[in-house]
């Protein structure tokens, strides 16, 4: 199977439109992405739902593929609609690399937006996934929003479960557990994702 998130602060300073690249959407989307950037009202939040869409499938596909490197012109991302800036909503899409089509959901929550891409082999598994506030430590943050989710869903009890390693893997009591893990975390968020075999 093969999951992937990514989370955005909208409001970090790295996001603001001043402070990108000139050349920035130039590097990053192709013809059809930058087109939809060029019509639309929203272009901050559709730039980064962008974003989010091609760094969510980048992780799903180096978990089947460790060569795989992120390109991000190589993503191309179809979306629905999004909500307006400060709105909150869900927007459907795919994203496309290199012939394999990866599911998409980017939810939206006005001052954030979450990326979820998982693969067809992860389409019939059970999507979990939580955003958080950061408190101190953001990897922490993710992980235990992972392991709550996933001992609550498999009736384990969440202080024996560890994310561990790169891609993430989730261990119960030195067991590896049937889920795929994706973390992520950036400005004031951390974020996660998985597919529960079971």
């Amino acid at each position: 199977m093969s999951i992937g998130n990514d989370i955005v602060d909208l409001a970090d300073p790295e996001t603001r439109h001043q402070g990108l690249h000139p050349r920035f959407d130039e590097r990053v989307f192709g013809p059809s992405e930058r087109a939809l950037l060029g019509r639309s009202d929203s272009p901050h939040v559709l730039r980064w739902a962008l974003w989010a869409a091609k760094e969510s499938a980048f992780k799903a596909e180096k978990r089947l593929d460790p060569a795989v490197v992120f390109s991000p012109k190589r993503f191309v991302v179809t979306l629905s609609a999004l909500p307006v800036a400060g709105g909150q909503g869900v927007a459907l899409g795919q994203v496309v690399h290199r012939g394999h089509v990866l599911d998409l959901q980017v939810h939206v929550d006005g001052t954030r937006l979450h990326a979820v891409a998982r693969g067809t082999r992860a389409m019939g598994a059970r999507l979990l996934w939580r955003v958080d506030r950061v408190v101190s430590d953001a990897g922490a943050t993710a992980r235990r929003l992972a392991a709550t989710a996933i001992g609550a869903a498999l009736g384990l009890d969440p202080s024996g479960i560890r994310i561990v390693r790169r891609p993430p893997v989730a261990i119960h009591r030195g067991r590896p557990l049937e889920v795929d893990v994706s973390l992520s975390h950036h400005g004031r968020f951390a974020a996660f994702a998985c597919a529960l075999v079971r």
